[in-house]
Order: structure tokens, then sequence, then C-alpha cells
């Protein structure tokens, strides 16, 4: 076995673990907050369940922008999670790349998917890619209607 077999094989199957489990935990956080926030609001507020969705998504997208621009801040490295996860992961830009991965795609993915893709589309307008940004912008909802048309219908219910 080679010197650096460790290195080359071991350390980024755990780095990727370690990702992976940010994820993870990131994501249950945002789903479990998705759902007391519904579940809150039809109870407590007496809000039909849709509206709910609604507010989890304005307020998805209005703290994932809050999140994306904090992480790209210059004094992001300093952020006591950052310097937390960049210990776990090992290497000058783990720690932001592991918040971005625990906040953005996990906490915030899992509370909404739709802050997910409208920060997406913010990020396809601002570089540039105007064409792709309208058609992620419109595109994605006529398509997921659709979609959900043809699974009702393969599914039998509609």
């Amino acid at each position: 076995m080679p010197d650096d077999y460790f290195k080359r094989s071991i350390i980024p199957a755990v780095a990727f673990l370690i990702e992976f489990l940010l994820v993870l935990i990131g994501g249950s956080i945002g789903a479990m907050l998705r759902v007391l926030l519904t579940v809150s609001a039809a109870l407590y507020f007496k809000v039909p369940f849709w509206t709910g969705i609604m507010v989890v998504n304005i307020v998805g997208c209005l703290l994932i922008g809050a999140a994306a621009a904090g992480l790209a801040a210059s004094n992001a490295e300093d952020l006591w999670l950052v310097r937390t996860i960049q210990s776990m992961l090992g290497g000058p830009t783990g720690g932001l790349h592991g918040v971005e991965l625990l906040l953005l795609t996990g906490v915030l993915g899992g509370f909404t998917t739709f802050s997910t893709a409208m920060l997406d589309t913010w990020v396809l307008w601002r570089s540039g890619h105007s064409t792709k940004a309208m058609l992620s912008l419109f595109g994605t909802p006529i398509a997921a209607i659709l979609a959900l048309s043809l699974g009702l219908w393969i599914g039998g219910g509609g």
C-alpha cells in the first residue's frame, strides 16, 4: 500500500461523509421548521394550509438571501460556525463550503426548495445568463404543474 493511500482515499471519503451529514442534519431541521410553521399558522392563526406554504416560501427566500449575502461577505471565514465546520472538514475553504451545505442546501433547502431555486435563478441573472434565469423562473412552475398533472393521471387520481 502506498504511503499516500490514506490521504488519497480515506480522507476524501470522510470529508464527503461529513458533507453528506451536514446536508442531512440541516435538511431535517429545515423540514421540521417548515411543518412547525405551517401547522402553527393553521392552528393558531386559522390561515389555510396553502397560505402557510406561501409564507414559508417567502420567509425562506428572505433567509436564504440574507445567509448567502452573509456567507459571501469578506469576513465570513471568521464566523464561529464556519471555523467549526472548517476544523471538521479540513482545508482553507472547507468551513465556508460546509456552512453553505448546512444552511443553504440543508436547513433552507429543507425549509423550502423554492428558496434554493430562487437563489439559483438570481445567480443566473447576476452572472449574465438572463435567458436561463427566465427559463428557471417561469419554466420551473409551469413544468412542475404539468409534471404534477401527469403524475396524478399516472396514479389514477386525475
